[in-house]
């Protein structure tokens, strides 16, 4: 049995959020602040240690409001029944999916469907008011003051709304979602879900306040889980044999204390003591073996000269891996030690790719199977680990080796100006209008590449060399002339070189990301070569003013233009600036300059005719044909190296210059996915 649904209400940017949980590894990817943190937090503090407590703050923007409503309500003589089902909850649904011949296990009190044909069981978890303490949660103090009546409103319910919330849990029946069967205590949800975290902040780091030896305390924590009742046999033999050798050290201590204490009994005797009526004093020694480990148990590196390094001398990279490995080390055996087995074991693993170089970062998530398998065939008599791994990262490294299916893109978003909450995008059902083979070639083409699509604000794609040499010269030139709450500079923008041919493949990509994207190409104009009756008629490039049509495919699959037809270069020149928008994407290729009737080809070109104090253009020659002769003399990479670094004045081509202008302002607002039933059937639920 594995968790594969989880909706999530009224927790911070999680207002109202369905994620997909694969059987394996789930990798969550997503810009700064878009609520992977969240989602780890919720599941710590309905499944973790119990440490962290929900506070006001907790709730999400969206939803705080109607403790106001509530109040309102309250204060109008409502009954509390129309109250409480007003006011705000967090909750947390798990859908369950089992096999239909799978022994239920701890799953079995969650099962309240007759239907034998259902292999999902739903678990309903909530921080929520009770009616008993209803009025326990506005009972609050007279204000000082002319003060603000909301702002203290909320700094009193900060207070109050952790005396009348709790943690309560429900299973729902699938087939019925009125009938749900209340739990007095939160047992048999501990009894179900063993729940494991790997934070981002690991306090390795031995130039900072923290603990420079986290690895070896580590093994105390491995020794108490060996030497609990319900341990594999082979983890107590060990636990035993470090026992024995534990015993026969506190034996020889015992003689040599023994001695030593003997030998102050004619002093103490000078002071009286001990009197007659006194006992003889013996020394007992005891030593705690798992306090050995964890507190005396350092782990040291191999090094030269018989001079072994201690723990906090060796690279932060090779340090985290191994923290992290002893970490599932040790979930593993805490899975294999409970008394009766979870039926699901999640994982949460915030940034394995912290310190880890790109290839080490790859590695890991490769090789988590490969970890699973390994750590298993220690207990061949049990069955094989079943453990279900929420990978977050911000790693290009890390996202790019996982296959679409395994991503679930989170993005920050508000419609209609409202609060910012979070949506996810689930790659498994968000992608079916890309062909496998496209999307194939998607997953190779960024894993090869290392491109950040889904860490990045908004995106260029280009088509060369010249263009990616130049790129940041060029936003720099037109950050000039924005307003500092719209520049480029400001903002985290990808640059990814996609040549012409394969800029199609990323379209339906970038608006399922719904990541705002500019794509700079070129023209392309091309002739019909007829002038040799014995060759074979081709089309060849040339100056825009001698062609017919472009070649750019790119162009073409942004225009829909049907196979084997094609689209003049005047249908082109007289595309709108609307025309060449698409949901969140633009197009930009080579237009004239203000007050130009000559349009380039090419970058090259363009750039010629873009600076005409650079390179002047003789009175009488055509522009164009000018352009296109000189850019033919340009060296693509040494031009772009030139104006990159060395010439600190010129012009920006006039459709670079409006595309990244239309790339500065904040991306259009999304429409709102429909409402997300929690505990609809998974099937029943159309994602975003």
């Amino acid at each position: 049995m594995h968790i594969e649904k989880v909706n999530v209400v009224g927790f911070r940017l999680l207002e109202d959020a369905q994620i997909m949980f694969e059987p394996g590894s789930t990798v969550i990817v997503g810009r700064n602040n878009s609520g992977k943190t969240s989602l780890t937090d919720l599941f710590d503090r309905f499944l973790g240690d119990g440490a962290r407590k929900f506070r006001l703050e907790d709730f999400s923007a969206g939803v705080r409001p109607k403790f106001m409503e509530a109040k309102a309500l309250m204060d109008g003589g409502a009954a509390g029944d129309a109250v409480l089902a007003i006011l705000p909850r967090i909750s947390l649904t798990l859908t369950v999916r089992y096999a239909k011949n799978e022994k239920y296990g701890p799953l079995a009190p969650f099962v309240i469907d007759l239907d034998e044909n259902t292999t999902t069981a739903i678990v309903s978890i909530e921080f929520a008011p009770s009616l008993n303490g209803l009025h326990a949660l506005f009972d609050h103090p007279e204000k000082d003051g002319d003060g603000d009546d909301m702002h203290w409103f909320y700094k009193c319910l900060r207070d109050t709304v952790t005396k009348v919330y709790s943690i309560k849990l429900s299973a729902i029946d699938p087939t019925d979602l009125t009938n749900r069967r209340e739990f007095d205590n939160l047992s048999q949800l501990s009894q179900l879900i063993q729940c494991n975290f790997i934070r981002a902040q690991r306090t390795l780091d031995h130039s900072k306040q923290g603990e420079t030896e986290v690895i070896g305390k580590l093994l105390g924590g491995l020794y108490k889980t060996a030497t609990s009742p319900t341990a594999a046999q082979s983890d107590k033999l060990l636990a035993d044999e470090l026992k024995k050798q534990v015993v026969a050290i506190e034996k020889d201590i015992q003689i040599t204390f023994d001695q030593m204490v003997k030998g102050l009994l004619p002093a103490l005797q000078a002071f009286g003591f001990p009197s007659l009526n006194d006992t003889e004093l013996l020394p007992e020694t005891s030593l705690n073996v798992e306090s050995l480990l964890s507190g005396h148990t350092h782990i040291f590196y191999a090094g030269t000269h018989g001079v072994n390094l201690p723990e906090g001398y060796n690279g932060l990279g090779t340090r985290n891996l191994i923290y992290m490995l002893l970490e599932l080390e040790a979930f593993h055996k805490g899975f294999r030690a409970r008394p009766v087995s979870a039926g699901i074991h999640v994982i949460f693993i915030e940034e394995p790719e912290a310190h880890l170089h790109p290839q080490m970062q790859e590695v890991f998530i490769s090789q988590l199977s490969s970890a699973i398998t390994a750590l298993s065939k220690r207990y061949p008599e049990d069955a094989v680990w079943q453990v279900q791994f929420i990978v977050s990262t911000h790693a290009s490294h890390v996202a790019n080796t996982v296959n679409f299916e395994a991503i679930r893109y989170f993005l920050s978003t508000s419609e209609d100006g409202g609060t910012r909450h979070t949506k996810i995008k689930d790659f498994r059902k968000g992608l079916e209008k890309i062909s496998p083979e496209d999307q194939a070639f998607l997953q190779q083409y960024m894993t090869l590449t290392k491109c950040d699509l889904y860490f990045a604000d908004k995106a260029i794609l280009i088509e060369g060399t010249t263009e990616r040499l130049l790129m940041p010269r060029i936003c720099k030139l037109i950050d000039k002339t924005l307003a500092d709450e719209v520049k480029l500079g400001r903002q985290y923008i990808t640059t990814v070189e996609v040549g012409g041919a394969y800029a199609e493949k990323f379209y339906v990509l970038l608006d399922f990301l719904e990541l705002k994207s500019l794509f700079i190409t070129d023209l392309d104009a091309v002739y019909l070569d007829e002038s040799d009756p014995k060759k074979k008629k081709r089309w060849k490039k040339c100056p825009v003013s001698e062609g017919s049509r472009t070649s750019n495919v790119g162009i073409k699959g942004w225009f829909n233009v049907p196979e084997g037809e094609q689209i003049s270069l005047e249908a082109l020149a007289a595309k709108t600036a609307d025309d060449k928008e698409r949901g969140f994407c633009r197009i930009a290729y080579q237009i004239p300059e203000e007050g130009s009737n000559a349009c380039a080809r090419s970058y090259e070109d363009a750039f010629i005719l873009a600076n005409p104090i650079i390179f002047p253009i003789p009175a009488d020659q055509d522009a164009g044909l000018y352009a296109w002769d000189e850019a033919q003399d340009m060296g693509k990479t040494e031009t772009a190296l030139l104006y990159a670094m060395r010439e600190d004045d010129w012009n920006v081509p006039l459709y670079i210059k409006e595309g990244l202008k239309w790339l500065s302002e904040p991306p259009p607002a999304p429409a709102p996915p429909p409402p997300l039933d929690p505990a609809a059937p998974v099937d029943a639920v159309e994602l975003a």
